[in-house]
């Protein structure tokens, strides 16, 4: 009874895990975005930004009983990241070929 309970469980977070690779796919796609606009890779990072994503996160949190203590620091990871992302995406596309498209070899997409 107890292996059936657990295996269900774990389907349920291999589930879980797939709709949260999903949406920080989607997430991606938008910080991309985001670069676009911006078009410097020296202006990626905003202080005031990450400090009011994280109060978001926070709050939301607290509304869905998730630990602080788990959402915070995720996350900080996660802006991190991207605003790495953000500035690498911005400085392949700077340093890309005349004829890319995208800052990719032969004009085929980077996404995929």
């Amino acid at each position: 009874m107890t292996g059936r309970k657990l295996a269900a469980l774990r389907a349920e977070l291999d589930a879980l895990d797939l709709s949260i690779v999903e949406a920080l796919g989607r997430r991606q796609r938008i910080v991309e975005a985001v670069a676009r606009l911006k078009g410097d890779p020296d202006t990626v990072r905003d202080p005031d930004r990450v400090e009011a994503v994280l109060g978001n996160v926070r709050r939301a949190a607290a509304g869905a009983g998730l630990s602080i203590a788990i959402a915070e620091p995720v996350w900080r990871v996660l802006v991190e990241r991207c605003a790495a992302h953000e500035a690498a995406w911005l400085r392949a596309r700077a340093e890309a070929p005349p004829d890319s498209c995208c800052g990719c070899e032969g004009g085929v997409s980077d996404r995929g």
